[in-house]
């Protein structure tokens, strides 16, 4: 005999159910749920806080990124490319044309001029620009984000590349202007005696010895610095250090940040009055009389002489004395005499030319086509450059090869001035009045005219033009009484 248990269901009524197997497998079924909400629960409770965890992580990840960021320069920070460069972004995104490069680089980003602007010595009272202004007048800082406006190739640097390569050749020059006036005072035993135009060469031609050594350890220092501090992406702006910044300061110059940027500004300047020093004494060199102030070295000098008694020639007394020099503001009259210039006609072929220097005055000797012989000003009067640096000799007619300015060699008299290149040459012609040039008088020394070629010049040509700047010192010091030590 069964029994009956009646137990509601809700609302829907009755279900008659077995008393001995039921009720043990509704509370079995009761107990399953409640395990199976309880392993839900604790695994979505799990999930969550791994969640949290790892948004945790990626905040505290962002703050440090973000606190790094903050300490780098301020031309190597991020640059929002969709705001500043939005043409780039439309490009590469349409045409997936990423920047083509050589090498292993970076990921280049425009931004050149905004990071010239906050390079150090990029203005200053010098130029009459404030800070934040660059003195750029040609542009080079913007010539790299030129690159994103057409079709992203790396084809122009970044303004790190061009201050690196700036403050290396500022370094370079200043140890040669250093060099070339410390090789006029003194001179280390062992190195070959030569002027600072040939040293180097005499000591690759030479290598032996203590300059052997020399040479060996100037190249491997230059080669491990070039390879420990090789500007990697500096030519796309992404070079791990500041343009220029070794880390050496064996002196510890550099104590704080100002001191610093004090220190950095001082080396850029001293770099680029060196550079300027030392392309001056290049120039002066190759060039002879085109730099003011530097003397022409490659040209043969000949001793001046003064006339004796029966045509015979004796030597001026030269004082090696520094105080034995007298400055007189007083007019000084010419005296000509005949210097010999150690040239024979006959080793002048027709149209060649020889600069020499007799007595302070800079000449040129030379024959026409036809054979015959004169000497002439070697400074063209235009803006004083030599004629003998390519100076062409066609007929009688010499022609300056600079600007194009001819002459008759006979009279000195001007043809032609100032005619090439065009629109440039007769331009510069505008601001310098007109002149004829310089002719001296020529003549072969010797019986029948087999010995040196002798030339009629003024030995007090140097005092005369030298008495000008002295007169107008003195004037303005009140001191020109006629004579001065």
């Amino acid at each position: 005999m069964s029994l009956t248990f009646v137990a509601p269901v809700g609302n829907a009524g009755v279900a008659p159910v077995d008393q001995a197997s039921t009720v043990p497998q509704t509370a079995l079924r009761a107990t399953q749920a409640q395990g199976s909400l309880s392993t839900t629960a604790a695994a979505a409770l799990c999930g969550a806080a791994a969640a949290a965890g790892l948004a945790a992580n990626r905040r505290r990840t962002a703050r440090k990124a973000e606190q790094e960021l903050a300490t780098l320069p301020k031309h190597m920070q991020p640059v929002d490319m969709n705001k500043e460069y939005p043409a780039y972004v439309k490009g590469k995104n349409e045409n997936c044309m990423m920047p083509q490069m050589v090498g292993d680089w970076g990921t280049p980003i425009p931004g050149s001029a905004k990071a010239c602007s906050t390079m150090i010595g990029a203005g200053g009272v010098e130029v009459g620009l404030s800070t934040g202004e660059p003195w750029d007048p040609l542009g080079l800082c913007k010539l790299y984000d030129r690159n994103f406006d057409f079709n992203g190739n790396m084809t122009f640097p970044h303004v790190q590349w061009l201050r690196e390569a700036e403050l290396k050749h500022g370094r370079c020059a200043m140890l040669a202007i250093v060099g070339i006036f410390a090789q006029g005072s003194f001179h280390i035993d062992g190195y070959p005696e030569a002027p600072w135009y040939e040293g180097l060469k005499q000591c690759y031609d030479h290598p032996q010895g203590i300059v052997g050594l020399g040479i060996a350890q100037i190249s491997a220092f230059a080669m491990i610095i070039e390879g420990k501090y090789f500007p990697k992406d500096s030519w796309i702006g992404q070079m791990d250090r500041e343009p220029g910044d070794l880390g050496f300061d064996p002196l510890k110059l550099a104590k704080d940040a100002q001191s610093m940027e004090a220190m950095q500004v001082k080396e850029l300047k001293n770099g680029r009055l060196a550079m300027m020093a030392f392309m001056s004494q290049v120039v002066g060199h190759y060039l002879p009389g085109s730099v003011p102030g530097v003397s022409a070295l490659p040209r043969e000098a000949a001793p001046a002489h003064s006339q004796a008694f029966c045509g015979t020639t004796s030597s001026l007394n030269q004082s090696t004395s520094k105080t034995a020099a007298r400055y007189t503001t007083q007019t000084i009259l010419p005296s000509l005499a005949w210097i010999k210039t150690g040239v024979k006609a006959s080793e002048l072929q027709p149209k060649q030319l020889k600069a020499l220097t007799l007595a302070g005055n800079d000449v040129l000797i030379g024959k026409t086509e036809a054979g015959a012989l004169f000497c002439v000003g070697n400074l063209c009067p235009h803006i004083g450059t030599p004629m003998s640096e390519g100076a062409d000799v066609i007929g009688d007619v010499i022609v300056c090869p600079l600007h194009g300015s001819s002459f008759k060699v006979t009279t000195g008299e001007l043809l032609d001035w100032c005619v090439s290149p065009p629109v440039i040459g007769p331009l510069t012609g505008l601001i310098v009045e007109k002149k004829n040039l310089l002719v001296f008088e020529v003549r072969q020394g010797g019986f029948l005219g087999s010995g040196d070629v002798e030339v009629l010049v003024d030995t007090n040509a140097k005092k005369a033009y030298e008495a000008w700047y002295w007169k107008g010192l003195l004037d303005a010091q009140g001191k020109d009484d006629g004579t001065y030590y």
